[in-house]
């Protein structure tokens, strides 16, 4: 069928959701954010700029601190016909996205290194299929809770050339890996992702989101895509014209189609 829910204008309203009411942070704040405390900064008297740890060292005050998010919006077929083909292991009607075929993208591998990287990454789809009950979703702050997290770690290294479809219903809890049916593990339904999220990086080292931590991410996403660092350095040229964390979330999208988000510690 037809999708009548575009990856955009889907993107836009999750997105908008996890930070408005999840509380996740945007790259477009923390660049703002890092010029107000540049300005703040610059004009505070000489010796107030930085507080002292016990040993002596100068940290920046109040630096905020969290962990990487990526993920890559998947719009959803929303199959209803008796001959659609997964019918027997989800019922009717049911949704479906596509995986890039290995001839087509390295997509799919690249998300998986990413999160080898230390990164939480997430294929995210919606379970709506008509713009007016996403318009709803919207309006009632229940994106979140009408979407699919599909973590690509959990659906693991694609055997082969053939054309994979990720399977599910949002009447069950069971979503599957096909043409070969495979039940997947590294699966959120809607209103578990804010708090399984957080829970998933709890165990991590929170970072400091300064401008060093958002290179060494736009280092990692480039050396992930081109190991000769060809790609970064043409990219490159575009860090006079833009903060750390925007050039980063750039590369995000440029690179790995993904948004970078950022979960507060």
């Amino acid at each position: 069928m037809k999708r009548k829910v575009s990856e955009f204008s889907y993107g836009f309203v999750l997105t908008h959701e996890l930070v408005n009411a999840c509380g996740y942070l945007s790259t477009d704040t923390l660049a703002t954010d890092t010029l107000a405390t540049d300005r703040l900064a610059t004009d505070a008297p000489q010796g107030s700029r930085k507080r002292r740890k016990k040993d002596g060292g100068d940290v920046a005050d109040d630096a905020p601190r969290g962990y990487p998010l990526f993920i890559q919006f998947k719009a959803s077929e929303y199959m209803k016909r008796r001959n659609a083909g997964e019918s027997k292991l989800v019922g009717l009607p049911y949704f479906r996205f596509a995986l890039h075929r290995k001839s087509q993208s390295n997509q799919h591998q690249l998300l998986i290194e990413l999160e080898k990287k230390g990164c939480a990454v997430f294929y995210a789809t919606p379970k709506i299929h008509e713009a007016v009950n996403l318009n709803s979703a919207f309006f009632d702050r229940l994106v979140v809770a009408s979407s699919l997290f599909v973590n690509p770690a959990g659906i693991g290294e694609l055997p082969d050339n053939r054309a994979h479809r990720v399977v599910f219903s949002g009447r069950s809890d069971d979503v599957y890996l096909c043409s070969k049916p495979r039940r997947l593990d590294g699966v959120i339904h809607g209103s578990d992702f804010d708090e399984t999220l957080r829970r998933m990086v709890a165990g991590r080292e929170a970072q400091s989101l300064d401008d060093a931590f958002f290179n060494r991410l736009a280092d990692d996403m480039a050396s992930l895509v081109s190991p000769n660092r060809r790609i970064f350095d043409e990219l490159s040229r575009g860090k006079v014209e833009m903060s750390a964390s925007t050039f980063a979330n750039y590369l995000a999208k440029t690179l790995f189609d993904c948004e970078l988000l950022i979960v507060p510690a």
